[in-house]
């Protein structure tokens, strides 16, 4: 019996070729590193196919991240370079001369403000003095222009009604008279007032019938120079 050898033909080896090329085509391409993206088809590579902490900014274009693919509140202090911000519009019009900067046409550096002046000591006139354990006389001119005094003192000996001498700056103009604490040593009220006068005379107005009767300064206030 004769056996015969079949030859393929040119064409068939061709194809075979061309055959075992688009098959592994793809196996060859992974091994030597050259899958790009026309093997890729389009929308098909998904998250759990990137390796976790693998994208890299390079890997992202420019000026493509929006406020959409961030977290809401999730941006803090530490995630931005705050040198680099600038001014939110509405500033400029807050520092304009109608808003912010200029209040009632005044600037806001000619509002009054917290003031922790100390107080100024005035020294008792004779035949008075300064009460053990009770606040010092006192004199305070605050940014208004308003003397505010405090302090309690005592007549020590005879009947002087000059109690002490206001210094220049917180004198009023014209006579000013004022209601004021009395008490007298066995912690009775009495009725007593004082006089300011414009040479920063005060005296005080109170009954004479005993010489430690104690005048309290607290609350008395004037305008200085009025």
């Amino acid at each position: 019996m004769k056996r015969f050898a079949v030859r393929p033909s040119p064409a068939l080896v061709i194809a075979c070729i061309a055959l075992f090329i688009s098959m592994g085509g793809v196996s060859y391409g992974l091994a030597t590193g050259f899958i790009d993206t026309r093997e890729i088809r389009d929308n098909t590579i998904r998250t759990q196919d990137l390796r976790n902490n693998d994208i890299r900014a390079v890997d992202i274009r420019n000026s493509t991240i929006g406020s959409r693919d961030v977290a809401p509140n999730s941006m803090t202090g530490s995630d931005v370079a705050e040198s680099k911000l600038g001014r939110v519009p509405s500033a400029a019009t807050a520092d304009s001369a109608s808003d912010a900067s200029k209040l009632g046409n005044v600037s806001a550096s000619s509002y009054l403000r917290r003031d922790l002046s100390p107080f100024l000591a005035v020294p008792p006139a004779a035949d008075w003095e300064v009460i053990p354990d009770e606040t010092r006389p006192g004199a305070y001119v605050d940014p208004l222009g308003f003397v505010h005094l405090h302090g309690a003192l005592r007549r020590t000996t005879g009947t002087s009604e000059l109690a002490l001498i206001l210094p220049a700056q917180a004198r009023p103009g014209l006579v000013k008279r004022i209601p004021a604490y009395g008490e007298n040593p066995g912690g009775g009220v009495l009725p007593a007032g004082v006089a300011i006068n414009p040479n920063g005379e005060l005296r005080v107005k109170a009954p004479d019938d005993a010489a430690t009767n104690l005048i309290s300064l607290e609350g008395v206030t004037f305008r200085v120079g009025d």
